[in-house]
């Protein structure tokens, strides 16, 4: 009988000590597949979490499984470096179009300048150079509306590719990345702000037992909720159930009430299951 090699088990184990994560058979299982296969989705997801010298935290980690076992795994890390490549050549698209328009324009001006030297007086030869420079003209102008154009697409590609690469594919808030642009903003201008947690309670309950579809459409219903309770302010997802909060000022008591104010309205909602109208119960968030 061959002898069995225990190395990658003991990587497994020795990485969940590492991240401070339990040993529990899921973590085990993601600490596993992320070691003996890292170009998987799964793999990708951990090592561009970890690559920084950053730990993979629980709900990280819970968040990775459930999207595994939804079959619903984000963008993976080479898709996301070709969605960079996509925006550095629309960023490239969009300044030869300027550079195009600038070059009809600069050899506009320098056809003009040349012609107006050769101005002797002639009617003839004045006709003829009025001509060309109406031509040029009409020529140049097409040229730039075509640049102006195409400047305004590759603009409003720019903003879409940039919107969604802030923006939760599940929920719709603001993502991780926002969350943290967001922040930033507020602290380089100064401005004092309250920053609340919201952890969707017993979450992992309502998916073992409804399964991870239905989960999914509940967290969209608690975002909704939220976004619409703490309307002006800024709403995003920071990972599986948590959701953040963000409110300009001071107010510490105002944030609080703001939040219980959120929580009451989630409460009072109705869920129940699309396929039989079971009631759910009530969700709420600490």
């Amino acid at each position: 009988m061959s002898k069995i090699d225990h190395t990658r088990g003991s990587e497994a184990l020795a990485f969940l000590i590492d991240q401070c994560l339990a040993p529990t058979p899921e973590n085990y299982a993601l600490a596993y597949i992320a070691l003996t296969d890292p170009g998987s989705p799964i793999g990708q997801m951990v090592n561009a979490i970890t690559s920084d010298g950053f730990r993979l935290r629980q709900d990280e980690a819970d968040e990775i499984i459930r999207l595994q076992a939804a079959g619903r795994m984000p963008v993976s890390v080479a898709d996301e470096r070709a969605e960079h490549d996509a925006l550095r050549h629309q960023a490239i698209k969009l300044g030869e179009a300027a550079t195009s328009a600038a070059a009809a324009t600069g050899a506009f001006a320098r056809e003009l300048s040349a012609e107006a030297e050769t101005f002797d007086g002639g009617e003839t030869r004045t006709v003829q150079i009025v001509a060309r420079m109406i031509e040029r003209s009409k020529s140049t102008e097409l040229d730039l509306n075509a640049a102006a154009s195409e400047v305004a697409a590759l603009r409003q590609e720019l903003e879409t590719a940039r919107d969604d690469a802030q923006r939760d594919q599940l929920t719709g808030l603001g993502n991780r990345r926002a969350i943290d642009r967001h922040l930033k903003r507020l602290a380089d201008s100064g401005r004092p702000r309250v920053v609340g947690m919201c952890d969707v309670d017993f979450f992992k309950a309502v998916n073992d037992r409804y399964g991870h579809g239905v989960g999914d459409r509940v967290l969209k219903q608690v975002a909704s909720s939220l976004a619409k309770a703490c309307a002006p302010h800024f709403v995003g997802r920071w990972g599986g159930e948590e959701f953040l909060v963000v409110m300009e000022g001071d107010d510490r008591a105002a944030g609080v009430a703001l939040l219980d104010q959120a929580r009451g309205d989630l409460a009072k909602r109705e869920f129940k299951l699309r396929e039989n109208d079971e009631p759910m119960g009530q969700i709420t968030f600490s």
